[in-house]
């Protein structure tokens, strides 16, 4: 479990990137009562749609590491698996470069008696697919909306670039490393040995112990799905449900604001630019990166007088609502563990998702 200090300074670093987003909007020519009213104009069933696509996002979280546990028999039931993907993210989206996550769905799954290995590659088999969707998809939307992308980037290409590029080299990392592990190998003892050299690490051994651990745990993963290769289908197309899951809520809000002009698939084209933009700085929920995106490369999208507000929907649904359903969950289990005995404790977990 993350330390009580690290929850606090990340819960203000949150608390903080949500201040710094209203000040920044207020002040640059949004009125508070306007935006209400903005907000306020957007029907009931537009606002349920939303949670809906987020929740269908968690869903297919969940689906992947549902299925991909049943094939190797262990089990769990999908509603535990929903329950680990609503934990994931919770825990991703507070602490930085969403480290905190995968230990936390890892730790949840052996309560399950899932091997520690085993759950730990069922989860990276899910963020190599979610990540390798994200690349594709974007690639294939660039090359359909080429125009719509520059018009609407502009002058920030730059940052779509970066973005671009990051997300390249890491689903070609984690291709290598299924596919060609000394060359992996090689390249994190020669990076152990720059960052030694240069004091940014400290304990060469424990740093390589740790990579090699990583590394293995993927490798496995990987050649588990090899052989066979229609389970790897399916995760790819689970997560590419899960990340048009997440990019449905900018459609879904679009309409939302009674607005017309911009087609669905060029609405999806650029909410995968902003994610794959903003994705990968290192902030909790890459708080501060998406808002700024999203207002960079929407702004001929969303009309002045609505950008603002939805923008703050947008971001409700797609980061402070996990917030809210993970901080539920887990008040609510502590709950329930405080009135076992300390002998059932480490034997059950999450019955309320079982």
């Amino acid at each position: 479990m993350a330390g009580g200090k690290s929850k606090w300074l990340n819960l203000i670093l949150i608390v903080g990137s949500l201040l710094i987003v209203l000040i920044i909007g207020l002040t640059s020519g949004n009125d508070l009562q306007a935006t209400a009213q903005a907000i306020a104009s957007v029907p009931v069933r537009f606002m349920l749609l939303c949670a809906a696509a987020y929740l269908g996002f968690l869903s297919m979280d969940a689906l992947s590491v549902w299925f991909f546990l049943r094939r190797q028999e262990h089990p769990v039931s999908l509603r535990y698996a929903f329950f680990v993907a609503v934990i994931g993210q919770y825990y991703s989206n507070i602490t930085p470069g969403a480290t905190g996550g995968q230990p936390m769905q890892v730790y949840y799954l052996r309560k399950k008696n899932v091997p520690i290995a085993l759950g730990t590659s069922a989860l990276l088999v899910k963020l190599f697919c979610f990540q390798f969707m994200l690349w594709f998809l974007g690639t294939v939307f660039w090359i359909i909306y080429p125009g719509v992308i520059a018009k609407n980037v502009g002058g920030n290409m730059w940052i779509l670039i970066v973005g671009y590029s990051y997300n390249a080299v890491v689903v070609i990392f984690l291709m290598l490393i299924g596919l060609k592990r000394n060359i992996v190998e090689w390249i994190v003892n020669m990076a152990i040995r720059l960052g030694t050299k240069l004091h940014i690490v400290k304990d060469p051994e424990a740093s390589r112990a740790k990579w090699s651990e990583t590394v293995d745990s993927f490798h496995t993963s990987i050649t588990l799905l090899r052989s066979r290769p229609w389970d790897l289908v399916l995760q790819l197309l689970i997560g590419g449900l899960q990340l048009i899951s997440l990019m449905m809520v900018i459609w879904i809000l679009y309409k939302g604001f009674g607005l017309s002009g911009t087609s669905w698939g060029q609405i999806i084209a650029l909410g995968i630019m902003i994610y794959t933009s903003a994705g990968y700085t290192p902030l909790p929920g890459a708080s501060g990166a998406q808002e700024g995106v999203f207002t960079l490369y929407l702004a001929n999208v969303f009309p002045d007088n609505v950008r603002f507000s939805a923008l703050l929907l947008w971001r409700f649904f797609t980061y402070y609502l996990s917030l809210l359903l993970g901080a539920v969950v887990t008040v609510v289990m502590s709950l329930r563990q405080r009135r076992k005995p300390d002998s059932q404790t480490d034997h059950e977990d999450g019955k309320q998702a079982s």
